[in-house]
């Protein structure tokens, strides 16, 4: 009785049920061949990040409100903020920021750990943070690194609070690379075994000569009144028609980026200055410093004002505006550019 099945379909239903055991078989052995794969390799990044604005009143009334709530426990406890991108555990994919207080009277105790770290001062005068045994004070628009695996402790000896932003390469140490490592100091805080001002004296256009080399990350500080002018110097300059005036910290031993994850930038908008679109494959977060504007990131405008901060994703073509008449505009960012240049990643479009 015929069954109406040609030779070539059968030999075809053949295959498909070979193909189906061989599979069932890869499977077994934690293995997959490469045709199974439903989602082909895009011609573009992926960009998992939302651009988004946090407004700082927001932020400063609920970080004073937690300061009335949590008390900074010990050990390696901190008082901070969170800012999360929506829909994700962090602000970006590669670079986490939090907004930390320190009260009058309190000490944030001694740690280290496998974590880039920055903190980039937003108010309060005069309280320290103490990184390998040197002491710090620190004012608003200071730049100070903690880097990867350097003791470091905080303490507020005056009769203000101090508030800061933290920056961390935690999306990228913690949930790609699986590399964290932390260990508490043995004490609250550390003993001071460097002079105030040794890490700027040893920085400067002429510093000691060292024998033994540098470490790939040394403690870094950047004093407001050193760069701050530095900037303003700068408004006279043609700049970049995509980012206005711009100023990369560099690390000040090495003459490479602020730390192997993280680079931070010091940019000025003059007066009704708008930039060109341009995209680029690092992402960026950004602190206000001073001044009013917008930036616009795709469809999205991000409209921004004193101490806002606010993301840049990937791959997103976005462009800034200074929307005052007589006032520059001034702000910092951190970004993910080291990395995407170590592993020759990085790529930069403007239309």
């Amino acid at each position: 009785m015929a069954t109406g099945i040609t030779p070539e379909a059968g030999a075809a239903r053949e295959r498909a049920e070979a193909l189906q055991a061989f599979e069932a078989e890869l499977a077994s052995q934690s293995i997959e061949g490469h045709w199974q794969e439903a989602v082909y390799l895009p011609d573009q990044p992926y960009v998992r990040i939302q651009p988004h604005l946090w407004k700082w009143e927001l932020i400063e009334r609920q970080l004073l409100r937690a300061g009335e709530l949590v008390p900074i426990r010990g050990g390696d406890a901190r008082r901070t903020l969170r800012l999360l991108n929506p829909g994700r555990k962090a602000t970006t994919h590669t670079i986490h920021m939090s907004v930390q207080l320190v009260q009058p009277g309190e000490v944030a105790e001694a740690h280290r750990h496998t974590l880039a770290a920055l903190r980039f001062i937003v108010r309060g005068n005069g309280a320290s943070t103490t990184v390998e045994g040197e002491r710090f004070r620190l004012y608003p628009g200071d730049l100070i690194l903690t880097p990867q695996w350097t003791y470091h402790d905080h303490a507020n000896d005056t009769a203000e609070p101090i508030i800061w932003l933290d920056g961390l390469d935690s999306p990228l140490v913690i949930g790609a690379l699986d590399a964290l490592f932390l260990e508490q100091f043995p004490a609250p805080t550390q003993p001071l075994t460097r002079p105030d001002g040794w890490t700027l004296a040893q920085s400067g256009l002429a510093r000691p000569v060292r024998h033994g080399g540098t470490p790939a990350s040394p403690t870094a500080y950047y004093p407001w009144s050193v760069v701050g002018p530095e900037l303003e110097r700068l408004t006279s300059s043609a700049g970049s028609p995509h980012d206005g005036v711009v100023l990369e910290y560099l690390n000040p031993f090495t003459g490479g980026p602020t730390m192997p994850t993280i680079g931070c930038w010091l940019q000025l908008l003059r007066p009704g200055e708008r930039t060109r679109r341009h995209r680029h494959t690092s992402c960026s977060i950004y602190h206000v410093v001073r001044g009013h504007g917008c930036t616009v990131v795709n469809d999205t405008r991000l409209e921004w004002g004193p101490g806002d901060v606010f993301v840049v994703p990937n791959w997103s073509w976005h462009a800034h505006e200074n929307a005052a008449a007589g006032a520059d505009a001034v702000l910092f960012s951190m970004n993910d550019i080291p990395v995407y240049q170590a592993f020759g990643l990085y790529r930069e479009e403007g239309e």
